[in-house]
């Protein structure tokens, strides 16, 4: 017959015995959640040992009821065929020992206060968010060594372990656990160890123990064993020696020693190494060591092995101030290139950030490579990207405190990386610049708006000989002061909008001395330019809706503009550029990007948009439909130089149509034309996500060479995610020049992904961004690229994910559907 006893003193000291300190600091508890606890835990005690049967008692399929049950969801079986069902769920937050009221039952019980005391038989001590199971406990008259034999159980918390014996020291926080198998239901990990000392309050350590995420089979798909592993919760860290790590039965890789985090603390010590194959590197091996050199500083520094190019060093160290902001600093250094005429090659990179109070915030920012190549020869993270312009700058940023102003100072540079770019393809260095926004009023009403741009662009002059009939070939340099004032009034109701606005805009130019100098010999009035433009722009539209099964409506819209032609010939051109031409471009009164140029303007734009929703809020249909007419030839150029487009009385008709044809399949389209029929540009794209983590999508862009205004440009890019097989895909991603036949990049890999282990190998060709394609002689780089991951435990190379987010899109989303299906 089983007894039970309420008996606090014994069942608190081995609570503490099994728990210790650091799992007993909660002051809330939830009830334990699972109905097949007690079953699963008396059916493992009856079970032979050792632990591979009581790893498979918790062990089920996901589709099973009791796992449905233990997480409170419908789960599917294709990712992780398999969890782990612990007798107590890992939300459940557990009191402290101490203070938690405990049930005893077992079917003898000898309490002796001059001798030991004894449960036996089927002993059971359960807690609130604790549970210890054991044939037989025993417990000395001075309260201070206990020892509790017979498949000892202890669950808690989404952990779960099972020993046959155990001695311990409830005063010293030491002791034994011997022959000891664990699982942790969070991680999906489950393991054994022959012996676990816990050695203070704080420390743990198993001997000859073993670590996997893997399904309980006798052979996991991989596994590590370690001679020793310590557990230091003060310190933060895990140290094992005698490590190997084991795929299947078979030993692939020896460490004699590794220290890890147990925690989110940060300490000096070996970070995954990386490996790959280039075509015009070859094998390339790093292996990043972290430096934790203070708790507000540290450094990873990456010596790193390319075979055809010889050795590198790389490194980064981040800072934390405790009053002047955060910032990293990093770069890498490769002496006599051997594949780049035993050049040397480095770059070096600071930023600084620093939030001084809630209304300013400044950053600091430094870029510097040797040669246009680096990045692509070099940089081994495939997201980057090969910038022609390195940019220097220095910003200090207000916003916050005067109700609607925002205001920015900043000095910007830039290095070409290309020696042989011409100066008028160079950007202007701004030393410095100003920018100030101030907008009041009512958004529904009255508002008010300043806008002011003061910047000194500074280029230097290198070519002083030109002939005097071409100066357009100089590159002046001078300060450029901006300013705008608007008036407008914001009507908007359910139905329609009215929104009428008159604005002053004035732009003053003052060279140099150094322009002055070279320009005066030509024109003696070229020591400033000024120009100021009124403007008045009516924008008003209607909105039509009408319900019923699908919710409709069309929205006509006006829009007209009108500013004076002020001469501007002569002036510079520090930062401009001609805007592009698409549907929202048709309701703007400026043709230019950045304050160069005063538009003139005296034209009406037309459009229409028409929706279609369903009744489960899918847009069907996105149609609209715009034209500009013109009243009056455009003058003001960038280039001082009037063509064909300036002079045209309308543009020709602009498209834009989209739809969600289905929740999964979405399409879309734009296209633009000129007036006399000639298409200028047109794009195209589909968009396909399955349920199953498949993906596709297909994109054309097409533009038409307009002088002055936009570059041909004729490409498809195409990508895929198919799954194939189990837990198998296929990934693909291409983009094709048609202007030069070329690709451009071709990416195909084969990846396997499961709650134990994944692995991607993928192939990839590609141009450097600044290539040019159309040499015959500029061949693109190729690598061979692989990526191992052992979940629970680290990866070997981490950078295919955010290569297929940067490339593929809808990655993330569709990944996340993958991995969780």
């Amino acid at each position: 017959m089983k007894h039970q006893f309420k008996f606090n003193p014994l069942a608190t000291a081995i609570l503490t015995l099994l728990c210790g300190h650091a799992m007993s600091s909660h002051a809330e508890t939830t009830e334990p959640a699972s109905s097949i606890t007690n079953q699963q835990l008396k059916q493992s005690i009856q079970d032979a040992y050792p632990g591979q049967s009581f790893f498979e008692q918790y062990y089920v399929d996901k589709t099973a009821p009791e796992a449905q049950q233990h997480f409170g969801q419908e789960l599917s079986s294709a990712y992780c065929q398999g969890a782990w069902v612990t007798p107590i769920s890992p939300d459940t937050v557990a009191v402290a020992a101490e203070e938690a009221t405990s049930t005893v039952t077992a079917d003898y019980g000898h309490y002796n206060p001059n001798g030991d005391s004894v449960l036996e038989g089927n002993v059971v001590i359960d807690q609130q968010g604790r549970q210890i199971r054991a044939d037989k406990i025993t417990i000395d008259q001075t309260q201070t060594y206990a020892s509790a034999e017979g498949r000892v159980q202890m669950a808690q918390a989404g952990l779960l372990a099972q020993s046959d014996q155990i001695n311990y020291n409830l005063k010293t926080q030491q002791g034994d656990l011997h022959n000891s198998f664990y699982i942790a239901e969070e991680q999906h990990a489950h393991g054994m160890a022959e012996k676990i000392a816990r050695t203070s309050t704080n420390t743990l350590v198993l001997n000859n123990a073993t670590y996997s995420t893997c399904p309980p089979e006798q052979a996991p798909t991989w596994k590590i064993q370690a001679d020793e592993i310590k557990l230091n919760q003060e310190t933060g860290r895990g140290e094992t020696r005698g490590t190997k790590l084991y795929v299947k039965d078979v030993p692939v890789l020896a460490v004699p020693y590794f220290n890890f985090p147990i925690d989110d603390r940060r300490t000096t010590g070996i970070l995954t190494p990386s490996f790959g194959f280039t075509n015009d590197g070859g094998v390339e091996l790093a292996v990043p060591v972290y430096l934790n050199l203070a708790p507000n500083y540290d450094a990873t520094v990456t010596p790193r092995y390319i075979g055809d190019r010889g050795p590198m060093l790389e490194g980064e160290f981040r800072y934390l101030t405790e009053n002047f902001g955060q910032g990293q600093i990093w770069g890498g250094y490769l002496a006599s290139d051997n594949k780049y005429n035993d050049e040397d090659r480095k770059d070096f990179h600071f930023l600084h950030n620093w939030q001084i109070n809630e209304q300013f915030n400044t950053n600091l920012e430094y870029n510097y490579a040797s040669d246009k190549d680096y990045f692509a020869d070099l940089n081994n993270n495939p997201n980057s990207r090969t910038d022609l312009n390195l940019r220097r700058a220095w910003e200090l940023n207000y916003r916050n405190g005067i109700p609607g102003l925002r205001a920015q100072l900043k000095v910007e540079d830039f290095q070409t990386l290309d020696p042989t770019i011409p100066d008028e393809d160079r950007p202007y260095a701004r030393l410095p610049q100003f920018l100030l926004n101030y907008k009041t009023g009512n958004p529904q009403g009255f508002q008010i708006e300043f806008n002011h741009d003061t910047a000194y662009f500074k280029k230097d002059i290198n070519n002083l000989e030109a002939s005097a009939t071409d100066l357009n070939s100089y590159e002046p340099s001078g300060t450029r002061i901006y300013n705008d004032f608007k008036v407008r009034y914001n009507y908007r109701n359910p139905w329609s909008f009215v929104i009428p606005e008159v604005s002053l805009r004035n732009v003053n130019t003052f060279f140099d001395k150094d322009t002055q100098n070279a320009l005066n010999q030509f024109d003696s009035s070229s020591e400033t330019k000024s120009v100021t433009v009124p403007q008045f722009t009516l924008d008003a539209g209607l909105t039509f809706e009408k319900e019923g099964r699908f919710l409709q409506t069309i929205t006509p819209r006006a829009f007209y503009a009108y500013a004076p032609y002020q001469k501007q010939d002569g002036h510079p051109n520090f930062d401009s550029a001609t805007a592009s031409i698409n549907y929202d471009q048709l309701f703007s009164p400026y043709r230019f990007y950045g304050h160069d140029r005063l538009e003139d303007n005296n034209f009406l734009s037309l459009g229409l948009s028409y929706s279609l929703f369903d009744e489960v809020g899918l847009e069907r249909i996105r149609a609209s439909l715009g034209q500009s007419f013109f009243f009056e030839d455009r003058r003001v150029t960038l280039e001082n130089t009037a063509d064909s487009f300036d002079t045209e009385s309308r543009t020709g008709p602009v498209v834009s149509l989209a739809s969600q044809l289905t929740e999964n399949l979405n399409i879309g389209a734009n296209a633009a034309w000129m007036s006399d029929g000639d298409n200028a540009q047109r794009d195209l794209h589909l968009f396909y996500t399955g349920e199953q983590g498949n993906l596709y999508n297909v994109g054309y862009i097409n533009r038409r060479h307009i002088l002055n205004r936009q570059d041909h440009y004729d490409q498809v890019v195409a990508s895929f995610i198919q799954p194939v097989y189990n837990n198998w895909r296929i990934l693909g991603h291409a983009q094709y020049d048609l202007d030069n036949s070329v690709a451009r990049e071709y990416l195909l890999g084969v990846n396997y992904e499961s709650c134990c282990w994944g692995i991607s190998v993928y192939g990839r060709s590609y141009y450097n961004d600044l290539d040019d394609v159309s040499d015959h002689n500029v061949k693109p780089k190729r690598a061979i690229m692989a990526e191992l991951n052992l979940k629970g435990l680290g990866s070997f190379n981490n950078k295919l994910a955010s290569l297929l987010e940067n490339r593929i899109l809808g990655f993330n989303r569709t990944n996340q559907t993958w991995t969780q299906r």
